[in-house]
């Protein structure tokens, strides 16, 4: 029994169950499409190279602290790793650590 709907939630599932025979995908266009998901997928990404998805992240993690040390000072704030963990978004812990490289 095969439920039928014509929206593209349950086409393009059924379209793929139908073009699977002898082990291997025959329709093109959802190949393509299939590719085109892999290759914008963050996660296939960072499997790919880790090293740059690290890189990326500690870069992000870094401005964002740099940003609220900056805002705190203009604010007249004491700057300390509490205070720059609720400004930035980050960890109180990730916030310490960063804390001692600024200083």
């Amino acid at each position: 029994m095969r439920l039928e709907y014509e929206g593209i939630e349950f086409t393009i599932p059924n379209r793929l169950i139908d073009a699977y025979t002898d082990g291997k995908i025959k329709d093109v266009e959802i190949i393509n499409a299939i590719n085109t998901l892999l290759t914008k997928s963050k996660v296939i990404n960072r499997l790919k190279n880790p090293e740059k998805a690290r890189a990326v992240k500690t870069t992000k993690t870094k401005e964002k602290i740099q940003n609220a040390i900056n805002l705190l000072r203009l604010q007249g704030k004491p700057i300390n790793s509490y205070q720059i963990a609720k400004l930035s978004g980050v960890s109180y812990n990730t916030a310490r650590k960063y804390l001692k490289f600024n200083d």
